[in-house]
């Protein structure tokens, strides 16, 4: 059974394009390095031709595509409608990541990135990734942790994230289960992630991350927070599998 509830408030928070968050992402000189350095190691691990499940505004898009042939999906598409302007050489579709539209074995990477937490039934959608990657293929998934308390607190405070309480590590490799995938490895990434927050443009004043002072001072915060955290608190999940078969 389906709850529309919650696909209604995740719907409604994620309906529209946000030009901001694409950019802060992907070219601001305060935050764009540090968004480039958290992916360099999972984007580096994806074959092509690769897929996004729930590319959003095209951020990893923008690196991915760089590198070889990539598709996107997302459910709204007002998200995709603006990633196939800002990353045009990539492909877009809107589609549901449950039901994928494309057929088996297409791709030779899949990258799902902070979607797992958004959708009621995850291991639907882990199912659809299995049947379009081919055999030998990688999959990267990363999700919010929600031991960390940066993430808790945002799932906290705004409805759309709150399934993010639920993710653990052991949680997104629960999706996997059942699938026809070899062991995953597991690894955390940004133990305290301070700019996320201070810099976010909604929430916080990304301005800040473009002075150098204040930059370097928020990211000696960062280090020092992080290695006050211990490692299955940190902020994210990154598993690689690789899909098995002939």
């Amino acid at each position: 059974m389906s709850d529309p509830t919650f696909q209604s408030v995740q719907d409604a928070y994620w309906n529209a394009a946000d030009a901001r968050h694409f950019h802060w992402t992907t070219t601001d000189p305060g935050f764009a390095p540090v968004e480039t350095a958290l992916l360099a190691g999972p984007l580096a691990a994806l074959d092509f031709p690769c897929l996004e499940v729930g590319c959003g505004e095209g951020t990893n898009l923008a690196r991915l595509a760089t590198r070889g042939r990539t598709v996107g999906v997302d459910r709204h598409p007002a998200k995709v409608g603006f990633a196939a302007r800002a990353v045009p050489a990539a492909a877009v579709a809107a589609a549901d990541a449950t039901r994928l539209p494309f057929p088996d074995a297409s791709f030779r990477g899949v990258l799902v990135r902070d979607l797992l937490h958004h959708l009621e039934h995850p291991e639907r959608a882990m199912a659809e990734v299995a049947r379009v990657l081919a055999p030998g293929g990688q999959l990267v998934v990363m999700e919010p942790n929600g031991a960390n308390p940066l993430i808790a607190l945002q799932a906290r405070l705004v409805p759309a994230e709150a399934g993010a309480r639920r993710f653990r590590p052991g949680a997104v490799v629960d999706t996997l289960r059942g699938l026809p995938f070899a062991p995953p490895d597991v690894h955390m990434a940004q133990g305290f992630p301070l700019r996320r927050l201070v810099l976010h443009p909604r929430f916080g004043m990304p301005a800040l991350g473009r002075l150098a002072p204040v930059a370097r001072l928020l990211g000696a915060l960062e280090r020092a927070a992080e290695a006050a955290t211990p490692r299955p608190r940190w902020s994210y999940v990154i598993v690689r599998a690789t899909r098995l078969g002939a």
